[in-house]
């Protein structure tokens, strides 16, 4: 079955990137962050994988943890699977057979992310009409057709000043989290077996409150774009080098880090992988190779809503 999950914040999110504060006295803690606007695809798997093990009554949720008890832990593997997300090896996460790239949600309107290349065609080696003092990375574009937005349109920053305890003169900080205006929502399609039902989720460094609302749909993310370029619907991982494989390209990268399970004995803990760079949503490719196509065409990326993009026609 597939499903449209919306996600509402009732409460200010942080979404972490590689900026962080950090343990006081680390050389790569910042007294400046800035929560990222989107949340990572595998928080979105583990999200939607932790709460249908809740809704199917198998993680027991107490003051003292959550854990799923000895007896349950073969119908919960089959349920969702065993292991985390992992980046260069195909996984089953059970019923949960793939989840779409994030997207904004208006009134039944859906906003992408894109560069504005709609206003400013390649042609001859430069983009038209561009104005070095316009940022044409901030620019959100209806799927339906309405126009466009800035980021300020959607999101409203809501600033936090502190101390932290012991810190002495390192001890100032600024974080900038994110609330989004009006009736936006976070929203994702997930193809599952199980039958979600709606509910109250948390996400995000700081474990922020979002109403989840599910509502079955044969809907898929589909944009097409007059130029005939290739638009990245989601950020992507890309191996190759890009100034052999299109003839222009206006990116952005972003880091992504996800955790790995680490065997010692019989003891597991978790640990952060290495940085990997990311081409962030929006980006634009033209005349990509078809190399570029097909190392793009991850399938244990896309399963999670990464490598997601689309060619539209010219």
């Amino acid at each position: 079955m597939r499903y449209l999950v919306t996600l509402k914040p009732l409460e200010p999110f942080f979404f972490g990137g590689d900026r962080t504060f950090g343990a006081l006295g680390d050389e790569n803690s910042n007294y400046l962050v800035h929560s990222r606007p989107f949340p990572q695809q595998t928080a979105l798997l583990g999200m939607i994988r932790k709460e249908i093990l809740i809704q199917s009554g198998l993680l027991t949720k107490k003051r003292r943890g959550e854990w799923i008890d000895e007896d349950k832990k073969g119908e919960a593997k089959e349920l969702v699977g065993e292991t985390k997300f992992t980046f260069n090896q195909a996984q089953d996460f059970g019923v949960l057979k793939d989840i779409s790239s994030i997207f904004l949600l208006k009134d039944g309107e859906r906003f992408i992310k894109k560069v504005n290349t709609d206003n400013h065609p390649y042609k001859d080696g430069v983009l038209e009409n561009y104005n070095p003092k316009e940022d044409i990375y901030d620019n959100f574009v209806s799927v339906e057709g309405s126009g466009t937005l800035k980021f300020n349109d959607i999101f409203m920053a809501v600033e936090q000043i502190g101390i932290k305890k012991g810190g002495g003169d390192n001890a100032f900080f600024k974080k900038t989290s994110y609330l989004l205006k009006d009736k936006f929502s976070f929203a994702f399609y997930i193809e599952s077996d199980f039958e979600l039902n709606s509910s109250y989720v948390t996400l995000g460094a700081e474990t922020s409150t979002f109403k989840m609302q599910i509502t079955p749909t044969d809907e898929k993310l589909e944009y097409v774009d007059k130029n005939g370029y290739l638009i990245l619907l989601s950020d992507a991982y890309i191996d190759i080098p890009m100034k052999k494989h299109c003839i222009f390209a206006i990116t952005s990268e972003i880091t992504f880090r996800y955790l790995e399970n680490e065997f010692k004995g019989q003891n597991r803990t978790f640990k952060k992988s290495n940085n990997i760079f990311l081409y962030e949503k929006g980006s634009v490719f033209i005349e990509p190779t078809q190399e570029l196509i097909d190392n793009l065409n991850n399938q244990n990326l896309q399963k999670i809503g990464l490598n997601i993009y689309t060619i539209g026609e010219k």
